[in-house]
């Protein structure tokens, strides 16, 4: 006869294993966690807030993400890379962009790209880092987003106890931009606004008209 009774002997943690009722063996995880999320959402936004930025996007700067396409960061944001605008809205170079302001970062990443902004979010990364996050996931559904001049594009927010964040997409004339946006959550929800103005801001532009 099979008992179906639960074996408590075969799932109790060996007496060598323990320490105060705990099992050991789980405790170095829980600490790198546990270090890691104090690490994100009070170490970084502190020491965020007492650096000097001393390149930081100034009130109606402009960035050139490709020939015709501008974005305009957030007044005081720092800029960790981009190509800004000269007062002939004009640019040597033209590309990436990425800003960081209250311990979140904006990222967007330029490139050819023929399909819609859905299947672009489809490929987009959303933070490489958090990928190996146990505690990721996407909340919420993909929604529409469209800029101030028009343009259509799509995002998705997602999750993970160390940080929240949103993935973005367009498609522009042939040119496909992904966006990631993360940040410790209160930090996230503090800088919604800012966010939604940065990529509302984005924007085709005929430079030589300009």
């Amino acid at each position: 006869m099979t008992s179906t009774a639960p074996d408590h002997h075969r799932t109790r943690v060996p007496a060598e294993h323990r320490v105060l009722g705990l099992d050991r063996r789980t405790l170095l995880p829980a600490l790198v966690v546990t270090g890691v999320f104090l690490l994100l959402t009070v170490v970084v936004p502190r020491v965020d807030t007492f650096i000097r930025w001393d390149d930081s996007v100034r009130a109606g700067e402009r960035f050139a993400l490709a020939d015709t396409i501008d974005i305009t960061p957030v007044t005081g944001w720092s800029v960790e890379s981009g190509f800004r605008l000269d007062e002939e809205s004009t640019s040597q170079q033209t590309g990436e962009l990425t800003v960081t302001g209250d311990g979140v970062s904006v990222d967007v990443f330029p490139g050819s790209f023929d399909g819609t902004p859905a299947e672009l979010l489809e490929q987009t990364d959303k933070v490489t880092t958090l990928a190996n996050d146990p505690t990721f996931r996407v909340v919420g559904d993909v929604t529409t987003l469209t800029t101030a001049s028009g343009e259509t594009g799509v995002m998705q927010p997602y999750s993970s106890v160390i940080s929240d964040g949103l993935a973005a997409a367009f498609v522009i004339d042939g040119t496909g931009l992904r966006v990631r946006v993360y940040g410790p959550p209160a930090q996230m929800i503090a800088s919604a606004a800012d966010v939604e103005d940065m990529l509302a801001s984005i924007r085709t532009t005929d430079r030589n008209d300009s």
